[in-house]
């Protein structure tokens, strides 16, 4: 069989991400501004949500860099969005903001279309399979559940790089998740939405990689995949394409 292992992403790659984060950030947000006093400014969840948004992505790569923490990194992207937008703001509020945010944020994570399938006809076949997702770990274990992916890939198979100290695309979070699954590189496949992190990093690694392009990212280098592919459905007719046996579900 080509690959005797297959690993995953898991934001974008197994749910969309924005969408999850966005409807969460809205309920936080409604939950807020009804429950703090002296926000005298009228403001819409969209304005808000820009720049929030923004300061988001602003200040991840800080995180990344081990630079920030997660307290620290949630309280600059609130603190600085609340300060611009003229609306009071502390970390008190940043963090009551965010536990909110925290609370709901996995009702709002839906799985992609076709994860069930795909992940039966993998166990079936008697693949390992494995999740390897830069993030923080009570959040992104929190979304394992709710998917409901733990059904099919076993907790230590799964790893969250606040947990281990080592982020996607650095070859160390590869070789680890190389160590749990008792495979080596050439056996592994890698799936995610990130041309970075997931292919690149992949790759580099030694491992073979689907770019899963379900945001149309262009690609940022030369590195070469396996194949691009849009949705969970073409990734499961693609892998009973390439490691046989048919599939009913």
């Amino acid at each position: 069989m080509r690959w005797k292992g297959i690993c995953f992403d898991l934001d974008n790659t197994l749910f969309s991400h924005e969408e999850a984060f966005k409807s969460a950030i809205e309920d936080s947000f409604h939950t807020y501004i009804l429950s703090v006093k002296g926000i005298e400014k009228t403001i819409t969840f969209d304005q808000f949500f820009k720049l929030f948004k923004w300061n988001s992505d602003r200040y991840w790569n800080l995180y990344e860099q081990k630079k920030l923490n997660g307290t620290e990194y949630r309280r600059k992207r609130f603190n600085e969005t609340m300060k611009e937008l003229g609306l009071p703001f502390s970390n008190h509020i940043a963090d009551k903001f965010h536990a909110h945010y925290y609370e709901v944020v996995d009702d709002h994570s839906k799985p992609y279309s076709g994860l069930k399938d795909l992940m039966n006809f993998l166990t079936n076949r008697q693949v390992k399979l494995g999740i390897i997702t830069n993030g923080m770990i009570d959040t992104q274990f929190g979304k394992v559940e709710k998917l409901g992916a733990s059904n099919w890939i076993p907790t230590g198979n799964i790893i969250v790089s606040e947990e281990v100290g080592v982020v996607k695309p650095q070859r160390e979070i590869f070789r680890l998740m190389e160590q749990r699954i008792q495979l080596p590189p050439k056996e592994l496949l890698f799936i995610g939405d990130s041309w970075l992190h997931d292919v690149a990093g992949a790759i580099d690694a030694g491992w073979e990689a689907i770019f899963l392009n379900t945001r149309g990212e262009n690609r940022k280098s030369k590195h070469e995949p396996t194949v691009e592919l849009h949705t969970l459905e073409e990734v499961k007719d693609f892998l009973i394409d390439q490691l046989g046996g048919g599939y009913t579900p």
